[in-house]
């Protein structure tokens, strides 16, 4: 392939740490409710739509979202996927219809929706790459033990601590820890220093999903405390019927809010933000070297931005004009494994 990059910045390929793609299809509809009434099992309101949807809309809009993702730079998620089995063969007809790669994390449907919980799990871990457990209270502790054990050697990741626990409630943290032994834990919102610590020990992940979280009300996770004990964080878009999964919004969010809520100008620096999109996820997922790099190895999964457009000339600080700046469509092309999976190129500039 013949391409013409001059005036054009190779960025190593986003990686979105937590999705949930398959509410694409109700964008806005759950703005305003509360946590609870919007996703939680089996009878929020997400819930209740994604079983009356048509498959072939849930599809269609799931392919819609990979297009926008794949055209800001996104290369690789992690998508929390709804409907047991159902759920993970419908992302996979979506995804055929795009270049962009990602895990599948299958959750098994609520008990009280499942009438053979064990053999659901056995084919759902057949189904899906890995878990995605939703609401750790929807399940038992032998339940959860169980689940673990089917998804052994597999991606295992789960919602803990993203809105403020009563008093007499166990720390999900901990259940999720102790049970699920999980790769990584999602929101950590409300998480206490403790848990952090607890998670850092054993080396567990952290997708951080800002915007979703401001969205709902319910404050902003102790990013500075996590990375200042040792975890990998990523950033994460959350529930499309909430946020587009555009990390560009992401990674400018997250940088002036979290200044506001630390009252701290430096932190964090464009360079942590710009890890937590592409070093820091690929090492939680196993793909270091693979993803979020560019160097001799490595997938050619990255994008090319113009940075000479005039939203973001002139650049003076490159990784701070990338974080602040530059928008979906400054993306030119996007490579993923090599192949051009998106491009706003006129055919004559590139020829393959």
């Amino acid at each position: 392939m013949k391409l013409d990059g001059r005036g054009l910045t190779a960025i190593p390929g986003f990686i979105n740490l937590h999705t949930h793609l398959g509410d694409s299809a109700a964008k806005e509809l759950g703005l305003g409710l509360k946590l609870e009434e919007a996703v939680a099992p089996p009878h929020g309101f997400k819930h209740r739509f994604l079983r009356e949807a048509k498959p072939e809309t849930l599809i269609r809009h799931m392919a819609n979202s990979l297009r926008d993702m794949v055209s800001t730079g996104t290369v690789f998620f992690a998508d929390f996927r709804e409907g047991g089995i159902e759920g993970v063969k419908l992302l996979r007809e979506a995804l055929k219809a795009s270049l962009i790669k990602g895990l599948i994390l299958g959750r098994p449907k609520h008990p009280s929706e499942n009438g053979d919980f064990e053999g659901e799990l056995e084919g759902l871990a057949k189904a899906a790459d890995g878990l995605g457990v939703g609401s750790l209270g929807s399940y038992t502790d032998s339940q959860l033990k169980l689940i673990a054990e089917k998804f052994k050697g597999k991606i295992r990741a789960a919602h803990a601590a993203e809105a403020l626990k009563r008093r007499e409630e166990a720390s999900e943290v901990e259940r999720a820890l102790r049970l699920l032994k999980p790769t990584f834990l999602v929101h950590l919102t409300h998480a206490e220093e403790w848990e952090l610590e607890e998670a850092s020990r054993r080396k567990v992940g952290v997708a951080v999903c800002l915007r979703s979280n401001a969205t709902f009300g319910l404050g902003l996770p102790d990013v500075k405390k996590m990375v200042d004990l040792g975890l990998k964080v990523g950033l994460g878009t959350d529930n499309v019927m909430t946020c587009q999964p555009n990390l560009f919004s992401e990674l400018e969010f997250a940088s002036r809010v979290l200044r506001l809520v630390y009252r701290d100008s430096s932190f964090p620096p464009p360079s942590l933000l710009l890890k937590m999109v592409t070093v820091w996820p690929a090492e939680i997922l196993g793909l270091k070297g693979r993803l979020g790099v560019l160097e001799e190895g490595a997938e050619a999964s990255f994008f090319l931005a113009d940075l000479e457009a005039a939203n973001v000339a002139p650049v003076h600080r490159v990784l701070a004009s990338i974080v602040h700046r530059v928008r979906p469509e400054n993306v030119m092309l996007t490579f993923v494994e090599g192949k051009i999976a998106f491009t706003r190129l006129p055919p004559g500039e590139w020829e393959s």
